[in-house]
């Protein structure tokens, strides 16, 4: 069958002019505030999808910004009267206390540390940088104090020689920012501003010559906010009318979709240049031309990577390119090619997964003479290798540290380069229960010492906490790992614990072992905190992501049930007991786990979540997540976005479990009206007394509040939620 014209119907059946003063009790007995219905339906290969609330799709109506707003006063309201919150707060502040700093490392260039650093009782990370391991610490950036009564959110990239850092600065909650250039001298801005683009990078080793791509404005709710959005060069001190458009849809649309995000790549030591053509597909699109072409009218891109070679990352290095590629081998394997004679088909191999072991794709670092990266088993057991450019040579990298060791350059999974004029790097120490800590290695050298990043934490409770790994028989038999985090004084294994159980199951991304300290507020009261690596992620390689994508989507939310379904079968937890959270794509999993298992839920937290997927690719971000979910104009895709699409799937009167839904009214990834319409339909249709609630967030985007006190209170209120529905005594609702 072909595509069928979509056919699209809306009439309002029931129209109230006046909100504030009109509530509406659903058969779950809550007060919940009006919510109009339209008619309105689409009709996809001869399937009608009901979508009585299309009409909140239109973010900048008032009349669905008056709806958010009664929505949020209303789940303010409720949440305010769960008692012990307070005490939360309390224990959150005397945790922070705890740690001397938190340090993220930023960049090391011209012998010079740059890093973000936030100190106990201050509310956001500020910038600084010192010369040398021993040099005088130096501020050059407070995001509090750039504009009076504002926090910016601020992303660093730091110039080869360190003379120059480029600030991409957004307020608080937003993503779309203005590059900034600010001189590390004097910590003063140069007079360039460049406006609402997604971020600036320096072009190579100069420090004059910044790539940016830019958005048409600042509106995230503006349905063409992501489409045609061109990379163009920069020329410090020069207008912006004069600057070069490298690629964009209209220069070069034989390679550039207007849907797609080009990316130009200029590196300090190779002699050419790279364009990425990005969306949510995993596999890179590269093309490449002479650096000497950078600035000319039109670059001339030569094809060097299509989807069907699985590159997901790449490594200039001189002449040669390095490749983390699937192709032939579901672990991964580390290749290399000539680019004076790039021919893929005859790389040569240097590194491989195998057996149990994967190479990890995440935090690779390259150094002066190295390219270091990690093998990984199940994404939980981590060991760092180095590769030696000139002799080849592929060298373990043992330190002494119990625990999980990354060899990094920081915290980015992106092409990150730590320092290139030696061979220092970063050793990234974690696990469920080891405090994130880092530490200084010469790969050269050999040398291991603790840096100038390393942190010294003191959690009193610490040694009660214990860590399980496990795997789960799925519905169809695989084999799931699962991770599990637990007070050991407290484990009772007769039901009686709460568990909260998180999964997210896409793009193939990880769900590594790392220490949250806010963890210890539940872990202390009893709750077991599960991870659940399902299939959709990429724990176990590049198969287990292929699984649960588009057709294999429904392995995603199977897999999260059969967790569950352990859980309380082993009685770890009791479906009176067990909560469970996802974020963004992540909401695909949690709506559907609920609405195909709600009895073995008692409460789940959504934040920011997908949860109306065959809408997807008509939002301002949907066109581009095409490759990982499916488009509705193809009709075995769109089977399988009809089944992956909870809002479609809530049936009425069913009992479902307690719901909070956040959204941040900047998400320009995953719009507010994804979880506004699941909440809408879902307080109109469950058939229990458990809340369903939306908690809108008027200052934050995609990920959440900006300031330590803003994060806090948003953790505080899913904790007491949490803890209220799975029958905590400390936080009942009198």
């Amino acid at each position: 069958m072909r595509n069928r014209p979509r056919f699209v119907a809306m009439k309002a059946t029931t129209i109230f002019c006046i909100f504030l003063a009109l509530t509406v009790k659903t058969p779950a007995q809550q007060n919940y505030p009006l919510t109009k219905t339209v008619d309105s339906s689409d009709i996809d290969w001869g399937v009608k999808l009901p979508d009585p609330y299309r009409w909140l799709e239109d973010l900048n109506n008032q009349e669905v910004q008056t709806w958010f707003k009664l929505q949020a006063d209303y789940t303010n309201t409720l949440l305010a009267k769960i008692p012990g919150q307070d005490k939360l707060l309390q224990e959150l502040k005397d945790l922070n206390k705890l740690s001397t700093a938190v340090y993220t490392p930023v960049a090391k260039a011209g012998g010079k540390y740059f890093y973000r650093k936030q100190l106990p009782g201050e509310q956001a990370a500020k910038f600084y940088y010192r010369q040398g391991p021993q040099g005088e610490e130096r501020l050059l950036f407070d995001p509090q104090r750039y504009i009076a009564g504002q926090t910016m959110n601020y992303s660093p990239v730091v110039s080869v020689d360190g003379t120059r850092v480029i600030l991409n600065l957004s307020k608080a909650g937003a993503e779309i920012a203005d590059v900034h250039v600010l001189d590390v001298t004097t910590a003063a801005f140069l007079p360039d501003t460049i406006p609402h683009t997604w971020g600036g990078a320096f072009a190579g080793p100069n420090n004059t010559d910044i790539l940016y791509t830019q958005t048409p404005n600042y509106d995230v709710h503006d349905t063409s906010f992501k489409r045609n959005n061109p990379t163009k060069l920069h020329v410090i001190g020069t207008p912006l009318s004069t600057d070069i458009t490298i690629a964009s849809s209209q220069k070069n649309p034989e390679i550039v979709s207007p849907v797609a995000f080009p990316d130009v790549f200029v590196y300090t030591d190779c002699p050419f240049i790279f364009l990425s053509i990005g969306s949510a597909d995993r596999n890179l699109t590269l093309y490449y031309a002479p650096k000497s072409a950078l600035k000319s009218e039109h670059v001339s891109w030569k094809p060097l990577t299509k989807t069907a070679d699985q590159i997901k990352r790449f490594f200039p290095h001189g002449h040669d390119i390095y490749f983390l590629t699937s192709k032939g081998n579901p672990k991964f394997q580390i290749t290399k090619v000539d680019l004076n004679a790039p021919n893929l088909a005859r790389w040569t191999t240097i590194a491989r997964g195998e057996g149990d072991w994967k190479i990890s794709d995440v935090l690779f670092v390259q150094t002066k003479d190295y390219l270091v990266f990690n093998k990984a088993k199940n994404e939980l057991v981590i060991q760092p290798y180095a590769y030696e450019f000139t002799t080849g040579k592929l060298t373990k990298i043992d330190v002494p540290l119990q625990g999980n060791v990354y060899g990094a350059a920081g915290l980015s999974t992106s092409n990150t380069v730590f320092s290139k004029e030696d061979d220092e790097i970063l050793i990234i120490n974690s696990g469920w229960s080891t405090p994130l800590n880092f530490y200084s290695y010469n790969v050269k050298t050999r040398t291991f010492q603790e840096g100038i990043f390393h942190t010294n934490y003191s959690y009193p409770s610490l040694g009660n906490i214990a860590s399980k790994e496990i795997e789960v028989p799925s519905y169809d038999g695989t084999m799931v790992p699962l991770s599990l985090v637990y007070d050991k004084t407290k484990l009772k294994k007769d039901g009686s614990n709460i568990c909260f159980l998180y999964g997210y199951g896409a793009y193939g991304s990880i769900l590594s072992p790392v220490f949250n300290a806010s963890h210890l507020l539940l872990l202390s009261r009893g709750v077991i905190i599960a991870t659940a690596h399902v299939r959709g992620g990429g724990e176990k390689g590049d198969d287990w992501h292929l699984d649960g994508m588009k057709s294999t989507k429904h392995n995603t939310w199977k897999d999260f049930n059969a967790c569950a379904e352990y859980l309380i079968q082993q009685k770890y937890s009791s479906p009176a007991k067990m909560s469970a959270g996802a974020l963004s794509a992540g909401g695909i999993l949690l709506g559907r786990a609920i609405t195909e298992r709600p009895d073995l839920y008692k409460a789940i937290i959504v934040r920011v979540g997908w949860l109306n997927a065959t809408r997807t690719e008509f939002s301002p971000n949907g066109a581009g997540n095409i490759p990982e979910f499916g488009t509705v104009k193809d009709s075995l895709q769109f089977r399988a976005l009809l089944e992956m699409d909870a809002y479609q799937h809530i049936g009425k009167g069913v009992r479902y479990p307690a719901q909070l839904i956040t959204t941040g009214w900047n998400d320009q990834r995953v719009s507010s009206y994804f979880p506004a319409k699941f909440a809408a339909k879902m307080q109109a249709q469950s058939g229990t007394e458990n809340p369903v609630l939306l908690y809108v967030d008027y200052g934050a985007g995609h990920f959440g509040a900006s300031t330590k006190e803003s994060q806090f209170a948003q953790t505080v209120k899913e904790d007491a939620f949490l803890l209220w529905q799975c029958g905590d005594p400390d936080f009942q609702v009198r």
